[in-house]
């Protein structure tokens, strides 16, 4: 119902009878089909299509907006198909869909099952490349391969038009395209996206009637080339448009961005603002850092990513202000004051977890879980992106795929308290853990080389002494590090939503204060395990706990799942998506803030 182009398409008219009616008329000739379900989501605006769709004794399932994948993904399985039961996926704005070339393609799957000639997904088209008209397509593919694409696929165009994921990747899965017999009819459109595509559907329609064939459909309009124009120039939306748009709009631009990092000021901020950075020069733009302290692995993955370091501050960054299309800033030192001086200048940006001073930045962004945005006071032109949607991750986070399978043998846990550990707490989660009865885990520390170097010799000593504790230092690939992990255990930084984009089961704690109400949101939501303030931390308990849950696989699997539907990796893309509509829009009215 919430097409941009056309709102509420598919109950609009076509003839007599609803896009649905006809779409449900056409499936219900199919020889193939056998069960029926309409997925569509929980928005309250699809409540006209639910109602219409139950009146005509057609089951629906509804789920996420976005995520599409996971919303099919969701019907079958309340459905309790089996592996190997056929899925055949068509969309409802094809209210003209063959059930002939249904069958055809469902046959055709069948046939080739057991022999050299078997696929995972067979479809009757390949985007442009096509020989049927646009609105005829059937994919047709097994359960399996739509559970494992559900589990593994993590790009949002993956996620938003559900099959992808099959095909974008050569040998991922077993394709082919099977084009039907007789002549060639990619040139036409028979979906419904724009009024025009209804038009010409309806048209057709009122000329043939509700049950005309494809070849007939064709030879109609063959005839009637006025009827065949309407809809000649519209163009597909594509898989990607919307990264292609987003790249479009980013390309050329220059973001320019303030944080500093190191002592007890840790290295999140700079850690966050550099997601916004890479992403910003993945899509073709320019990209400059200016702060204090951004050394060891952080510097390293922002200079490989092509992100421009200056090492300075407020004065080397009001240097390049005027140079700039956009600006980021992320830090406590940074308040009212500094956004009262840079907003004006260029559209802003304000990465902020405390809510501790009136907000003037043109988009604030506060990741942190079930934060109360009525806690901001904020100007008339402020936007408040606030909440786990978005999560700013980095590159090799945002790149990732199916949660990686706990690694075999022992138990393996991953620790990591800041890049500078300022509430001192790897040594005694690692003694107590190294004295817990019975516990056979390795015991993988990270460290920053900002840790306390003495602190950082105990630790060493420790690992010299006891085989299953091991000491990294600065680790640059960090998805590579929790990959298959048990368990991560790590202040409630970036790291905790790192761990959670990769499936990791986290064990956090609050090493600071705007890490307390990160811990209680989590705890909420019941996806990872809250240790408490630090403060208040009783070691010897916390290994017990931790011991608890490796020993529990159900429950691992169960925060692993929780984790990745909390953060889904595009949270980046949404705050440049809002950044980008204030460039837009100050240049459309360079008078108005």
């Amino acid at each position: 119902m919430g097409s941009s182009r056309l709102p509420g398409k598919v109950l609009r008219r076509a003839g007599d009878r609803s896009l649905l009616e006809h779409l449900l008329n056409r499936l219900g000739r199919s020889r193939a089909a056998t069960d029926l379900v309409i997925a569509t989501t929980t928005d309250a605006g699809d409540e006209p299509l639910v109602a219409a769709a139950t009146a005509l004794g057609c089951a629906v399932h509804r789920g996420s907006v976005d995520d599409v994948l996971g919303r099919y993904h969701a019907a079958i399985q309340a459905m309790n198909a089996a592996p190997h039961d056929l899925v055949v996926r068509v969309t409802g704005d094809c209210p003209l869909l063959d059930p002939a070339e249904l069958d055809r393609l469902v046959e055709e799957f069948m046939t080739r099952a057991g022999t050299d000639a078997a696929v995972e997904y067979l479809t009757n088209q390949a985007g442009e490349r096509r020989r049927i008209p646009r609105g005829l397509d059937v994919e047709v593919f097994e359960v399996a391969g739509l559970e494992r694409a559900a589990h593994e696929a993590s790009l949002a165009g993956d996620r938003e038009h559900v099959t992808p994921y099959f095909y974008r990747e050569p040998g991922r899965f077993v394709t082919a395209v099977s084009d039907p017999p007789g002549p060639d009819l990619g040139h036409l459109r028979l979906t419904v996206d724009t009024p025009a595509d209804l038009e010409l559907v309806d048209a057709v329609v009122r000329a043939l009637g509700d049950d005309a064939s494809t070849q007939a459909i064709a030879s109609w309009l063959a005839a009637h080339p006025e009827v065949a124009a309407l809809n000649a120039d519209v163009r597909q939306k594509g898989i990607d448009s919307d990264m292609q748009a987003r790249a479009a709009r980013v390309l050329g631009r220059r973001l320019l961005a303030r944080a500093d990092a190191g002592g007890t000021t840790g290295f999140g901020h700079v850690t966050r603002v550099g997601a916004v950075l890479d992403a910003w020069v993945d899509l073709g733009g320019h990209a400059t850092l200016v702060g204090r302290g951004v050394v060891g692995a952080v510097r390293a993955r922002l200079l490989a990513c092509g992100v421009e370091l200056i090492d300075g501050g407020d004065d080397e960054f009001d240097a390049r202000v005027a140079a700039a299309d956009a600006l980021v800033v992320d830090g406590y030192a940074f308040g009212r004051e500094h956004q009262a001086r840079w907003q004006p200048q260029r559209p802003l940006l304000a990465i902020d977890d405390l809510a501790a001073h009136e907000q003037l930045a043109d988009v604030v962004v506060n990741q942190i879980l079930d934060f109360d945005p009525d806690r901001y006071e904020v100007a008339a032109w402020t936007r408040l992106l606030v909440g786990h949607p978005y999560v700013l991750l980095r590159r090799e986070f945002r790149e990732r795929s199916a949660a990686a399978p706990i690694s075999a043998g022992p138990p393996r846990i991953v620790l990591t308290f800041g890049g500078t550990d300022p509430a001192q707490l790897s040594e005694p989660f690692v003694r107590a853990l190294l004295n817990a009865e019975g516990l056979t885990a390795r015991l993988q520390l990270i460290v920053g080389e900002g840790q306390d170097p003495q602190a950082r010799a105990r630790l060493a000593a420790l690992a010299a002494a006891h085989e299953q504790l091991e000491i990294h230092v600065d680790v640059r690939e960090m998805a590579t590090m929790l990959a298959g992990a048990s368990a991560c255990v790590c202040a409630a930084g970036t790291t905790v939503w790192e761990a959670m984009a990769s499936g990791v089961p986290v064990v956090c704690v609050a090493a600071a204060d705007n890490q307390r109400p990160v811990i209680a949101g989590i705890e909420r939501r019941d996806a990872g395990i809250s240790l408490g303030w630090h403060g208040e931390l009783n070691f010897a308990a916390a290994a017990r706990t931790i011991q608890t849950l490796l020993a529990d696989p159900t429950r691992l699997a169960e925060l692993s799942t929780k984790g990745r539907a909390t953060v889904d990796g595009r949270g980046v893309y949404r705050v440049l998506d809002a950044l980008l509509d204030v460039i837009h829009r100050r240049a459309a009215q360079p008078h108005q803030s």
